[in-house]
């Protein structure tokens, strides 16, 4: 999941590190106040979570608010690497003397910095045509990265050594930044040095496997999912809770379906979401979780009930995964039961076999309605039953 560069600079911003000034515009006429009072000019980027933008034309500079206004104009509604930009950022544009790479990176073991005293656009060709100028260097988590360390890779690219320092100093905090963000890959591309000699972020791309960048922030929702969607607050809800309380993970994504998706077991999750849609089904939400702590099991339930679009509720776990299920079963019993949900009109299919089943049977059985297969159903079984009582429920309804 990859932020937007105004949601990135943010973020930086309140680490201390040094961002140009910069505001969002969905409109050119709105994007031209922003540059009201400016006196260096202004550069007007495509707001899409994508690199390469300047490639496509999707960044543009601008002396004054007139340009701004068309450059803006230029690039609002167009699509630029499957992107429709429905909003720019317009930042304030500083006089670089340098400009360089640096970016952190985890997808193997161990992460790495890279870097090169050559930064833009042409960073690419850069790589590909002179692979010595770019800098790689593994890092220890454990040890992370010191202000030394980081001289030491700036050494290795030639950059003048009256830089070094303030590299050094850039470098740690921007470290630091992708650690805080639980990132997958943070890319400064260009980290400028301004007139005076100062390290500036010009240009920012961070990607995380955790959608809230900053637990506490009054800014903590700063992934957009897909680029365009807002997390809901039933998305935020879980992966709060899912922060905050112990006992396992779980991961909840909404959709635009009817059939409540409490369903788990490593790829039996991602089996019986096409099983439903193979059916003639619409799952309302996806969902993937190992937790049998009872309230992580209660918010994540709450979530999936919560959905205003939900008419039904599939329970299911792969076999092997039903680790004591009365601790999945008995609080998504209590969360319809609280709700006063008939299950004769909402209905509820549970496929779910194991330690604490005669439990998870006992406290299902004091809500009439409740649909639970019999032991070693197969997954097929209950995707069928839920989608043909959904249809059913669903044309009930529907009858004057």
């Amino acid at each position: 999941m990859r932020a937007t560069e105004d949601k990135v600079k943010l973020w930086l911003r309140e680490r201390g590190i040094a961002v140009p000034r910069g505001g969002i515009a969905s409109t050119p006429q709105d994007a031209a106040k922003l540059v009201h009072g400016w006196s260096s000019g202004a550069v007007v980027k495509a707001l899409i979570p994508t690199g390469r933008r300047g490639k496509a034309g999707a960044i543009r500079f601008a002396e004054d608010a007139s340009q701004v206004e068309q450059a803006a104009s230029n690039i609002l509604e167009t699509t630029v690497n499957g992107y429709v930009v429905k909003s720019v950022y317009v930042e304030q544009r500083i006089e670089l003397a340098k400009e360089f790479y640096l970016s952190f990176y985890l997808e193997n073991f161990p992460p790495q910095m890279l870097l090169s005293a050559e930064g833009g656009v042409e960073i690419e060709g850069v790589h590909l045509q002179r692979p010595d100028a770019v800098i790689a260097m593994d890092i220890d988590p454990l040890r992370g990265i010191r202000p030394w360390d980081a001289i030491a890779q700036w050494e290795k690219s030639s950059v003048d050594a009256s830089l070094l320092p303030e590299l050094g100093h850039i470098t740690t905090q921007l470290y630091d930044a992708f650690v805080a963000g639980n990132s997958t890959m943070l890319e400064i591309n260009p980290l400028g040095i301004d007139r005076g000699g100062k390290a500036v972020v010009v240009g920012a791309m961070m990607a995380s496997d955790d959608p809230l960048f900053a637990a506490g922030s009054e800014n903590d929702a700063l992934i957009l999912v897909d680029g365009n969607l807002p997390l809901t607050v039933r998305e935020r809800r879980v992966i709060e809770a899912n922060r905050k309380l112990p006992g396992g993970m779980m991961r909840y994504t909404e959709l635009d379906g009817n059939i409540g998706m409490f369903i788990g077991g490593g790829g039996a999750s991602l089996v019986q979401h096409d099983l439903v849609l193979a059916a003639g089904g619409r799952p309302a939400n996806h969902m993937d979780a190992s937790t049998t702590n009872p309230e992580k099991v209660t918010v994540l339930i709450e979530a999936i009930l919560d959905n205003p679009r939900v008419k039904s509720l599939l329970v299911s776990w792969h076999y092997q995964q039903m680790a004591q299920i009365d601790r999945r079963v008995v609080p998504i019993i209590q969360a319809l039961k609280n709700r006063k949900i008939d299950a004769r009109k909402f209905p509820v299919v549970i496929r779910m076999f194991g330690p604490g089943e005669a439990e998870a049977r006992r406290a299902a059985s004091e809500l009439e309605g409740v649909h639970y297969l019999p032991h070693g159903a197969p997954l097929e079984d209950g995707v069928r039953m839920i989608v043909d009582l959904t249809d059913r429920a669903l044309q009930m309804a529907a009858m004057p």
